[in-house]
């Protein structure tokens, strides 16, 4: 039985963990399949004799994302001809991945995390931005009289481009989200986000221009100024936990002095071989793991033990991968390399753990897709009870209706 972390890139705004976990856990082989969005990754336990990475990696990309391969320190990653990493061919992820489905939210291809977080960033001020006139201009049930819209223009035409400015470009997100979420057979909040917003400000819509009616202009945006405001923060918190792993990730040095053919020569970590002699001198970061063949000195190993005090190490004696040699000079066999270094094991058991869920959040992702089932029934029920049993305008059914829809997004937060 072997598990696996994959890296999934795709959506900016969620991981959509329930349909890669259904995807990927469908698949023959694959006992185990917990997808965690905070981490953008999907740890899989299966048997290697039954399914491949491969066959992982095809699951995801059905979903609608892209399996960026399995997480792994730079140093892991081979060189390509340029001397530069090559982090695609070899299925790790890295600085220089690029995210094609970025662009599918609005968003340049290959763009970082980063990136993102100022994204969803903007989108969040341009809704704040348009918000508030509209608020101000909003008759608000009658509890205030809204000022005279400028340019002469009708008031419900005002609150139109008002609301077409900080409703459309900042709800864009969703909207892909949730299209992508019903292709998986998902009903996710994404879902009810566009549901409450978009029937809200399509109904508005037809009101200003098709027919006399309740405008949601008002409600709509600032209920998407709210779920903005959600997601900014959550990306930013998302951020930086993916830049505290990726400092993890990186702690090994990039490159390794070993012996070879009776000389010293320098060669990317990624190149170390089980077996060979590794030369260590003051200040070096220690590769790779192995057993001290000649020499002595004291390494910090308070990357790994937490103790500040440096270690002695001598003959025979282990040392670990990523941790720093104070003093002396001495060689060292390689015995594990690669993705077998503790340092490579320490974040695979972080991210297992990272990913793994409790019991109670288990339940919530079930119930968050009665959530918004609940959501579309009670609203279709709303206007089934006024217009046919009732017997109310098909105006008036459609309005509470559309209300129903817009109160239950709230849920959503």
């Amino acid at each position: 039985m072997k598990t696996l972390t994959l890296e999934v890139r795709g959506l900016f705004e969620e991981l959509d963990h329930l349909a890669v976990e259904r995807h990927v856990s469908a698949l023959d082989g694959v006992h185990r399949a917990e997808a965690n969005p905070a981490s953008a990754s999907v740890t899989v336990q299966y048997d290697e004799t039954v399914v491949n990475e491969e066959a992982l990696r095809k699951a995801i990309d059905a979903c609608g994302f892209h399996c960026a391969g399995e997480r792994m320190p730079n140093h892991i990653c081979q060189m390509d001809h340029t001397g530069h990493e090559d982090h695609a061919a070899h299925g790790a992820t890295g600085p220089v991945a690029k995210d094609a489905m970025a662009h599918e939210m609005g968003h340049g291809g290959g763009m970082e995390m980063a990136d993102m977080v100022r994204d969803m960033r903007n989108r969040f001020w341009v809704a704040l931005l348009f918000t508030i006139p509209i608020f101000i201009y909003s008759p608000m049930g009658g509890m205030f009289t809204p000022p005279a819209p400028p340019f002469g223009l009708r008031l419900d035409l005002w609150l139109f481009f008002l609301g077409s400015a900080g409703i459309v470009w900042p709800s864009w997100p969703f909207f892909v989200a949730a299209w992508r979420a019903l292709k998986n057979g998902i009903l996710n909040m994404a879902v009810l986000v566009v549901l409450s917003v978009g029937t809200g400000y399509v109904f508005s819509v037809g009101s200003t221009f098709f027919f006399p009616g309740v405008q949601f202009y008002e409600a709509v945006a600032v209920l998407l100024v709210f779920i903005l405001l959600g997601h900014w923060l959550e990306m930013r918190a998302r951020a930086g936990a993916s830049a505290a792993i990726r400092a993890l990730l990186d702690l090994a040095p990039p490159m390794a002095t070993v012996i070879r053919d009776g000389q010293e020569i320098e060669v990317p970590t990624s190149e170390v071989l089980q077996g060979e002699t590794v030369v260590i001198r003051p200040g070096n970061k220690i590769p790779v793991d192995g057993e001290v063949l000649e020499g002595a000195s004291l390494v910090d190993e308070s990357m790994l033990t937490g103790e500040s005090m440096p270690v002695n190490k001598s003959v025979g004696d282990t040392v670990i991968g990523a941790t720093i040699n104070k003093s002396g000079t001495f060689r060292y066999r390689a015995t594990k390399v690669g993705a077998d270094t503790a340092l490579a094991q320490i974040v695979k058991l972080v991210q297992e753990a990272q990913n793994s869920k409790a019991p109670a959040q288990l339940l919530a992702d079930r119930a968050s897709q009665w959530l918004v089932l609940i959501a579309i029934v009670i609203g279709l029920a709303t206007f089934a009870v006024w217009f046919w049993w009732i017997g109310s305008p098909l105006l008036f059914a459609l309005t509470l209706t559309i209300t129903v829809f817009v109160i239950a997004c709230p849920d959503a937060l």
